[in-house]
């Protein structure tokens, strides 16, 4: 994938420069003089490459990120059906399963991985259950919410794999020089009012490469997804057993 990416890159500077070369042969490309039009479609078409490739990226990531959320709610609504039906052995269990969640997997799925010590507690419920008589009436139906929670729990740990094209971001920070270049190159002189404008732009260049950047994983960063869901099902758990 990487290979079609530089390749389809090269394609297009190719191109690029095969109709300059082809159609760029008046007199006034021949003196190095640039129109105001054509100024302002190479500085619009600059910009337009960063922010399409940025808007692409964050758009990906927010998304990433949402569903890695949603997914979590997804869990805990199991895990909050199963401590309901659950008898008054298996309570504890799960209650420590959440736990270890909240404060040793957490950590973990950020480095894109389970901890191992979460999956031995979650097993610990099932062994608990199935470990009762079969004529308990309670039995089948907390074996089936436990199939819930794994299969929850599955699709939480996938998410902690999700990403988007590695090539994009490479791509990303070569538009944003583009930006930055284009304007010395362009004519702009360094004169104070000038460095000004300009540093502006670099910093929200350098802004929306900082916020991509760090929106790759849904697990890490500014933005990212918390065990609030989780946090949520002990407060439940406590209103259960209470009750």
């Amino acid at each position: 994938m990487i290979l079609g990416f530089i390749l389809f890159v090269l394609l297009g500077t190719l191109a690029a420069v095969g109709v300059l070369a082809a159609f760029g042969r008046t007199v006034r490309s021949r003196e190095g003089t640039f129109s105001g039009g054509a100024l302002s479609f190479l500085g619009s078409a600059s910009l337009s490459s960063f922010i399409l490739v940025a808007a692409f990226l964050i758009a990906g990531s927010w998304s990433n990120i949402n569903t890695a959320r949603g997914h979590t709610f997804d869990e805990s609504r199991a895990l909050n059906a199963a401590y309901t039906d659950a008898d008054t052995t298996t309570r504890p269990l799960l209650t420590r399963y959440v736990t270890s969640v909240i404060d040793g997997e957490w950590s973990t799925m950020s480095h894109g991985g389970a901890d191992p010590a979460t999956w031995t507690d979650l097993d610990a419920v099932r062994a608990q259950v199935e470990a009762l008589p079969p004529q308990n009436p309670t039995r089948a139906q907390e074996l089936s919410d436990l199939a819930s929670v794994y299969t929850a729990r599955q699709i939480r740990l996938a998410d902690t794999q999700a990403s988007l094209p590695a090539p994009l971001y490479p791509a990303l920070i070569g538009a944003g020089l583009l930006v930055l270049l284009y304007a010395p190159i362009a004519g702009l002189t360094f004169h104070l009012r000038e460095s000004i404008a300009l540093g502006l732009v670099g910093a929200v260049v350098g802004f929306g490469i900082y916020l991509v950047l760090h929106m790759t994983h849904p697990y890490t960063g500014p933005v990212h997804v918390t065990p609030v869901a989780y946090t949520q099902s002990l407060a439940r758990f406590a209103q259960l057993s209470a009750g």
